[in-house]
């Protein structure tokens, strides 16, 4: 019995033609572009992808609650335009934070393990690097020319208008929201670090940033109480993923004073072992 023939017209594409495919939507998605330059590497273990998940999933289910519950005070545009003001602050502060969270990093670990250190830091490095100049290249061209008339007919103005402004409105402004979103969501990338240093720093930015707000007491025409309970409940879904990522990273054998490498589990003693 002869084996099955795979239908006329059917036809699979080599790995280097899939993957040259991918890359060109990923460079046209400015959404995937951010994603694949800014998103830190995931392990294949179900749980740290289920925790990736559920990173993600809190952040948009805590959008959506806030959007519907102040509905009828505030327009879902400013929400969304504060919960963007809010997660620049928070990449702000954790790119401000980053110099002391190294140091004290650099100072708590052993020095046979520092190496790994400075490797995640040129990582870092490397990320930030390629954050600024997506961002900056693009008007690069429009700093050069500082005002220069550039000699083009009426149409060619006409049209160069019509792509700088699809650019910026179709790719470059969604690029830069995604690039803070990434920024925000990962402490400005402090996992590259140690993997340790990231739920402790998501846990301590959300703490100031809440409790700064809670100070100046600005609900912004919200009602008291229910402002109040947006704000605690953003911070326990915070700091209950973040307690969560930090137990399975301790798990997985990672410690502070070992470097960002999972550190080897004790062996029990040769006499105890065989009794």
């Amino acid at each position: 019995m002869s084996a099955e023939q795979p239908k006329p017209g059917f036809e699979i594409k080599p790995d280097h033609v899939i993957a040259f495919g991918r890359g060109i939507v990923t460079l046209i998605l400015p959404w995937l572009a951010a994603r694949f330059v800014f998103k830190p590497r995931i392990s294949t273990l179900p749980k740290d992808r289920l925790l990736d998940r559920l990173a993600f999933w809190r952040s948009v289910a805590g959008l959506l609650v806030v959007v519907t519950a102040s509905m009828a005070w505030r327009e879902p545009f400013d929400v969304v335009g504060e919960t963007f003001s809010k997660a620049f602050m928070t990449a702000w502060y954790a790119a401000l934070a980053l110099p002391l969270s190294f140091l004290v990093m650099l100072g708590a670990t052993r020095s046979g393990y520092r190496t790994e250190l400075l490797r995640g830091g040129l990582r870092l490095l490397g990320r930030v690097a390629l954050g600024a100049g997506a961002i900056t290249l693009p008007i690069a061209p429009f700093a050069l020319l500082d005002g220069e008339e550039v000699p083009i007919n009426t149409g060619g103005k006409l049209l160069v208008f019509i792509l700088v402004v699809l650019f910026i409105v179709c790719w470059y402004a969604p690029f830069w929201v995604c690039t803070i979103y990434w920024a925000a969501r990962t402490s400005f990338w402090t996992s590259e670090i140690h993997p340790l240093l990231a739920p402790v720093a998501s846990s301590f930015l959300v703490l100031l940033i809440t409790g700064g707000e809670i100070v100046k007491l600005d609900t912004k025409s919200l009602p008291v109480p229910l402002w109040f309970a947006l704000n605690i409940c953003g911070v326990l879904s915070t700091l209950t993923l973040a307690v969560v990522e930090y137990r399975h990273a301790r798990a997985n054998g990672f410690r502070f004073r070992y470097g960002p490498r999972p550190a080897a589990a004790p062996q029990p003693h040769p006499q105890v072992a065989t009794q």
